[in-house]
């Protein structure tokens, strides 16, 4: 096989099937990209790249490059990536027989180990697989972002807490995810062929988001069959393995109670609780306490014994009744990184209940999330603390240290409530 290479153009596919491929793989084929050069009857070439990490897979078509012999070899992704970043010459040439593999820029060479093709575990067709939506690339993206902020990776069972499901219905295609303490949930309209779910695996789904974000209005066609899931574009296929696993009804928990709800700029929200991440973050368990006045201040507080207070008041537009719960800052950090800029609105259902995110024009975004229980201290200033302490008769028994509890986990998916048929209303998430 020879070819002669357009680099930056070349480099644009190969980074492509490079992402995918796994450089800590014991497996040489895992760690490679298999380059298929063929002509057709008029002597017109093209070349197909492949590559997997035996979880996702990525066959793409090569831009740039011309089929001087046909052929196909196996090449490692990150050494022959990294000779095209190098160099900076636009022509390169690239040359694989059986033994080794040639790569020349003007007077400069590398030699290079050859790799069996036979070592490629090989890539999946998608020929037998059922269409379920069109879907423009930009809002595929958009829905992956905010639609997997919820997802994490459990070091155990349940499995669905590491995944996100695909769901169509009603001419829109859902992308959601959870942990357990938050739930996120993103849709848009598109061409629907056939109702589906579709499990798959978060980190896989964020990084096919990441990929075809480029793609912008080309439409990506998304077909599925019994093990496997495909993303195909004009000159790029995606396919990820399908997890076998029920995701929970979260339909079931989701209510419309709002005690107290408040508008506010997302932005410099953000910014507060970046500060209030200063100390919030020192401490196992992450929290801030917020305290929503009927006169329009939050105050948000967060306290480490060892280290020190923080205390930032702030306004917004409230209706409803004062109320004053506790966050995990991160996890509250994360739904307001998916939210992006403007205004937003958030609704709070009680003390123990969960609070929704959504973005003040629209509800196709949702982020939700648990409180955390918090002690007397959690709440109070430095100041507020003196007071309390000398009125207290027994000021030894206040403790110093946050009462934080997560909210016990009742979420089951379906084969697992049989026990438990009325999910939900104990308040448990």
């Amino acid at each position: 096989m020879r070819l002669r290479i357009k680099r930056q153009d070349f480099l644009r596919s190969w980074q492509i099937a490079e992402k995918v491929t796994n450089a800590k793989s014991t497996l040489e084929g895992v760690k490679a990209v298999l380059i298929k050069a063929d002509e057709d009857e008029n002597g017109n070439g093209t070349v197909t790249l492949e590559a997997t990490d035996m979880k996702s897979y990525v066959r793409c078509k090569a831009e740039g490059v011309t089929v001087v012999e046909p052929g196909t070899a196996l090449a490692n992704a990150s050494i022959l990536g990294s000779m095209m970043r190098k160099y900076s010459t636009e022509e390169l040439e690239l040359e694989f027989n059986s033994e080794r593999g040639l790569f020349t820029s003007g007077t400069s060479k590398i030699r290079v180990a050859g790799i069996a093709s036979s070592n490629f575990p090989g890539v999946p067709e998608s020929q037998d697989a059922e269409m379920i939506c069109e879907i423009m690339a930009s809002d595929l993206a958009r829905i992956i972002s905010e639609g997997s902020s919820a997802s994490s990776m459990p070091q155990d069972f349940p499995k669905y807490m590491g995944t996100c499901l695909l769901k169509t219905e009603e001419q829109a295609l859902k992308v959601v995810s959870t942990d357990g303490k938050r739930l996120s949930r993103s849709r848009t309209f598109c061409t629907v062929m056939k109702d589906e779910d579709l499990l798959i695996a978060a980190p896989a789904l964020k990084e096919l988001g990441k990929t075809i974000a480029s793609y912008g209005e080309n439409v990506v066609s998304i077909l599925a069959e019994s093990a496997m899931i495909w993303f195909r574009l004009e000159n790029v296929e995606f396919a990820i393995r399908r997890i076998e696993s029920n995701f929970p009804n979260y339909e079931r928990i989701l209510n419309d109670e709002k005690r107290t709800v408040m508008r506010v700029n997302c932005g410099e929200l953000s910014a507060v609780l970046d500060r209030i991440d200063i100390i919030a973050k020192t401490t196992p368990a992450h929290i801030m306490a917020m305290a929503i006045q009927t006169n329009g201040q939050v105050r948000i507080t967060a306290r480490a014994p060892d280290v020190g207070t923080a205390v930032e008041n702030m306004h917004a537009e409230i209706e409803g009744s004062y109320i004053q719960l506790g966050f995990n800052v991160g996890y509250f950090q994360d739904g307001l990184k998916a939210m992006g800029a403007g205004e937003i609105v958030i609704e709070f259902s009680g003390e123990e209940e969960q609070a929704r995110m959504y973005r003040d024009s629209s509800n196709d975004f949702l982020y939700m999330l648990m409180p955390a229980r918090l002690s007397i201290q959690d709440a109070m200033t430095e100041e507020e603390i003196g007071d309390f302490s000398r009125n207290m008769e027994e000021p030894d028994d206040v403790s110093s240290e946050s009462e934080y509890q997560e909210p016990e986990q009742n979420y089951q998916s379906e084969p697992e409530q049989s026990e438990q048929n009325n999910y939900g209303q104990e308040n448990n998430y």
